[in-house]
């Protein structure tokens, strides 16, 4: 998605999401003079070649000479969000290894940010971010290692919402599969374990045990939070139960 920031003083169209500040100097123009984030109620933020930026449309680059500090205490705390509660963060930036360390439960979790589209970003360990009091952040489960898949049932299993735009290890039944979309009907999920929808059900276990009966041209958003796994009954096991 394309949106417009202000570098000093002029407009300039540009990619949003979350964007390494090198792509900026080249926008800039490379001048030999530093690129600041001017923030609102704040001193300007120096912005190193390698630090990375959420834009959103809107932020305020401009040129300066003098920073006293490449990661200055801010005077006054910024307030993302974290696992959909405030965060107080007190320098211009942090490492992804650093936000997560505030998750108690998952502190060597994946992290991700909240994107201006459909793909929520990820951000590693050891990349700086400019934080902002927009950013909406929120850690799930670790991965298996050399897994990029995200689990389904551990972020159910833990109320943690799966991030959008990604790859999916979903179970049904006993069996993990991968699904590339963040949507599918009934009718594929029961085709994934070689299972028709005339002569079988498929039930969607929630977090906290609550079992939803899933139709076969039913549509199940698995980015929503609490979905665990997926279940088949026979139909004429039911029906014999009647």
């Amino acid at each position: 998605m394309e949106g417009d920031i202000e570098v000093d003083g002029r407009r300039v169209a540009v990619q949003l999401g979350l964007r390494r500040v090198d792509e900026l100097c080249a926008l800039a123009g490379e001048d030999g003079r530093l690129l600041f984030l001017d923030r609102t109620n704040q001193a300007a933020t120096p912005l190193s070649s390698s630090d990375h930026i959420l834009l959103r449309g809107g932020e305020r680059l401009v040129r300066g000479d003098v920073a006293t500090s490449d990661n200055p205490r801010l005077a006054n705390a910024i307030r993302p969000t974290l696992n959909g509660q405030t965060l107080e963060v007190q320098y211009a930036k942090a490492t992804g290894l650093a936000l997560k360390e505030n998750d108690t439960e998952f502190p060597h979790g994946r992290l991700f940010v909240e994107s201006v589209d459909e793909v929520d970003v990820e951000i590693p360990d050891d990349v700086t971010v400019v934080v902002q009091e927009t950013d909406v952040y929120f850690v799930v489960p670790p991965s298996p290692e050399g897994v990029s898949e995200v689990d389904l049932e551990e972020c159910g299993k833990h109320g943690r919402r799966p991030p959008r735009g990604h790859k999916y290890r979903v179970r049904v039944d006993g069996t993990k599969h991968t699904l590339e979309t963040a949507t599918v009907t009934g009718t594929e999920l029961l085709a994934l374990v070689g299972k028709n929808s005339h002569d079988w059900s498929l039930n969607q276990k929630l977090h906290g045990g609550r079992r939803v009966r899933i139709q076969p041209d039913d549509v199940i958003d698995l980015c929503k939070p609490g979905v665990e796994r997926f279940e088949t009954v026979s139909r004429q096991a039911q029906q014999g139960d009647g």
